[in-house]
């Protein structure tokens, strides 16, 4: 195997010392235009690449930061992450995504080693997607980790988090009373499982507008992925001998996956069989035969905000250091916050 140049090469490949080198990988002043031009090129053609790790222990920079998702095969974290990465290519910070339950199942060994990783490289600072164990909370916050919950709860008794939020409650009524209005009273709601906390919220909304219009609710729970909500669903109806009920509500994109492969399957027709409406805005969304109505939580908005938020801390904490004060995260009241969401229509609801 060939040997990785190193920041040695690289010196003598340039013509400059090691400290020149340095100091003008790491972007820092004190370096000419003809000699930063000089490193970049030999390191580039070395195939030199910065121990950003080292880096930071050395510098205590705090450029990187880390988002912990769950399943990312939800479309959700495509814009979510736009707008986390939009707000931190401001100022010069990059995000890493660390996915803890990429099958759709969720793995408290997997959050346990990711989050002792995330403290051995130094993140800056966690977006995190799901509730995060108690110890997991505590433990980052020892190590003066900044985290910033995205829709979903800090860990119990931790309400010192910071948190950007949908209101789930508010959005689910908004589409219950919507389907109400089509004169559909038979429901069924195919969502993840709870360990989402997101989930509850939905579930008690849809619930709280069946009862006001006296709707009849099936709650039918999947594993959070695509196959799983397809087969959960199939065998239901099939088990049932249902053509489907008058509307599916799918709490999510890989529900929404799995309800559309077993209608098409099944011949079941959207509207005119079942309406379905979807959580979640995406970009075909609009394409899809029919065209799909959506709760839109405009996940890059909150990806922004949630940028925003933790970049503010970790600002503080960097002046803190400078003043010779221990940088111990500040939150904020006005850090948590709940965000409206709004019906697309379109035709799969019967409109």
């Amino acid at each position: 195997m060939a040997k990785k140049p190193t920041l040695r090469d690289v010196s003598r490949a340039a013509g400059v010392s090691v400290y020149t080198v340095s100091r003008a990988l790491s972007n820092n002043d004190g370096v000419s235009a003809t000699s930063r031009e000089l490193v970049l090129r030999a390191a580039r053609e070395l195939g030199y690449v910065p121990n950003r790790a080292a880096q930071e222990l050395r510098k205590n920079t705090r450029s990187s930061v880390t988002v912990i998702t769950a399943s990312t095969s939800n479309y959700y974290y495509i814009d979510l992450m736009k707008g986390i990465q939009r707000t931190l290519r401001a100022t010069d910070r990059t995000a890493i995504v660390a996915d803890i339950a990429a099958d759709g199942e969720y793995a408290a060994a997997v959050e346990d080693a990711t989050v002792r990783d995330l403290i051995q490289s130094r993140t800056a600072g966690v977006i995190a997607t799901l509730t995060l164990s108690p110890h997991n909370a505590r433990l980052l916050g020892d190590w003066d980790i900044p985290v910033v919950f995205v829709d979903s709860v800090p860990s119990e008794g931790e309400v010192r988090f910071p948190g950007i939020a949908t209101d789930n409650f508010a959005a689910s009524m908004k589409v219950g009373t919507h389907l109400a209005q089509h004169g559909l009273t038979d429901w069924l709601f195919l969502v993840y499982p709870g360990r989402w906390s997101t989930r509850a919220e939905r579930e008690l909304g849809i619930r709280s507008a069946a009862q006001e219009h006296d709707a009849r609710l099936t709650v039918l729970e999947s594993r959070n992925d695509a196959q799983s909500a397809y087969e959960t669903l199939r065998a239901y109806l099939d088990a049932t001998g249902s053509t489907g009920p008058q509307a599916i509500i799918a709490g999510n994109n890989p529900m929404v996956h799995g309800t559309m492969r077993v209608l098409h399957e099944k011949g079941i027709r959207i509207p005119d069989d079942t309406a379905v409406v979807g959580f979640d805005e995406f970009a075909w969304a609009p394409l899809l035969n029919p065209p799909l109505t959506v709760l839109n939580e405009d996940s890059e908005t909150i990806g922004v905000l949630a940028a925003q938020t933790l970049t503010r801390i970790i600002d503080e904490q960097v002046a803190a250091e400078r003043r010779g004060e221990h940088p111990t995260p500040v939150y904020r009241p006005d850090d948590r916050r709940k965000l409206g969401a709004e019906l697309i229509v379109r035709k799969s609801c019967g409109c």
